[in-house]
């Protein structure tokens, strides 16, 4: 059976204030709906004032809106700082996350020595390898392998399909969506001559000896990988949230709170500071810092250092002023090369003139 709320039990749960709405008929929510089609019953919210106008037309039973907002006569609202942040709070609410294990499934391999925590559900076809460590709660889905020696942290989750190679360590609160791989070989390579005239040079394999470590809260979209270090540790900061397709190269670094978006590539060894977003296709090439704050663009490919709080669009990358100027012109190149070109034929007249 869904769940239901009062108005008065939804702003509790928010930390909200209730305006418009009648003692004695106060909405009861029933579900959640976008503000286009939210209707009798139903929670909605708006953050963003450009969609105000939307609200003259809402019929749902109460929205969620900031301070700022102003809402027409009649619609019941919760006042919050910050409605997006409410709106996820009445979604966990609403959608609570339900385990489906919460035991050791007999049909799972658990290894030598491995350590299980209370609580730990480990699904069926499930690989725990030897002397590994499950911390309290975690959840571990058919399918998925944690190899040898790897710790994890209380309250993960592991879905199917991910794979945890040896050594490697996350921390509490970690979540992994399926199809990842954490831990794998760094992309690691050295040109061998071989002295044979039909092959004179391979590509000889050097070893990746480090590991991976993924912090607090981190959480790992589907298909991504994290390579290990050549000798040291691949670092994913505390809070960092990594989108589905993300390619991790060895040795990098990233600070607490950042944001790699869908098919963000970063070659090894790169460092990234704290909140940095990086968004979608982007690329960066390897051995380079990446400041505090700052925001790569979708598309941008990045070949030198970024400060702090810098904004980069573009491949290859401009700083984001600078880069809008630049693009804004390119529809105008045209007709700036056929002005070139009569400029210079009339220069040519003119000192042909001159000359006689």
């Amino acid at each position: 059976m869904s769940k239901t709320y009062t108005l008065q039990e939804v702003a509790e749960i928010v930390g909200g204030s209730v305006e418009n709405a009648e003692s004695t008929a106060e909405p009861v929510i029933s579900a959640l709906a976008p503000i286009d089609l939210a209707g009798k019953g139903d929670l909605t919210y708006l953050e963003n004032r450009k969609f105000q106008k939307k609200l003259d037309r809402c019929e749902a039973a109460a929205v969620l809106v900031n301070e700022t907002i102003e809402v027409p006569a009649g619609l019941a609202v919760i006042r919050v700082r910050q409605p997006g942040v409410a709106w996820a709070q009445v979604l966990e609410a609403f959608h609570p996350y339900e385990r489906l294990f919460d035991s050791v499934s007999e049909d799972a391999f658990i290894g030598e020595g491995a350590q299980i925590g209370e609580g730990v559900g480990i699904g069926p076809g499930a690989f725990v390898g030897p002397g590994a460590s499950i911390g309290d709660r975690t959840e571990i889905y058919p399918g998925a392998t944690v190899a040898p020696n790897v710790t994890i942290g209380s309250d993960c989750r592991l879905y199917s399909g991910v794979h945890v190679y040896h050594d490697c360590e996350l921390g509490d609160r970690v979540i992994i969506h399926s199809g990842s791989v954490i831990g794998g070989d760094g992309y690691g390579y050295i040109q061998e001559e071989t002295g044979r005239p039909e092959e004179p040079v391979v590509q000889r394999k050097v070893p990746q000896v480090g590991k991976v470590i993924l912090e607090d809260d981190v959480e790992v979209g589907s298909n991504t990988t994290i390579d290990r270090a050549a000798l040291d540790t691949t670092v994913i900061g505390r809070g960092t949230k990594v989108d589905n397709l993300v390619m991790v190269g060895h040795n990098c670094k990233t600070g607490a709170h950042c944001l790699l978006i869908a098919q963000v590539g970063l070659a090894g060894t790169i460092e990234l500071g704290n909140y940095v977003t990086i968004a979608g296709q982007a690329g960066l090439a390897g051995h380079l810092k990446v400041g505090d704050r700052a925001v790569i663009g979708a598309k941008s490919g990045i070949m030198n250092d970024v400060d702090a709080g810098q904004v980069m669009i573009g491949s290859p990358a401009l700083p984001g002023g600078l880069a809008r100027r630049a693009y804004a012109q390119i529809e105008n190149l045209p007709n700036f090369r056929r002005q070139l070109i009569d400029l210079n034929k009339r220069v040519a007249e003119l000192e042909a003139q001159n000359e006689t």
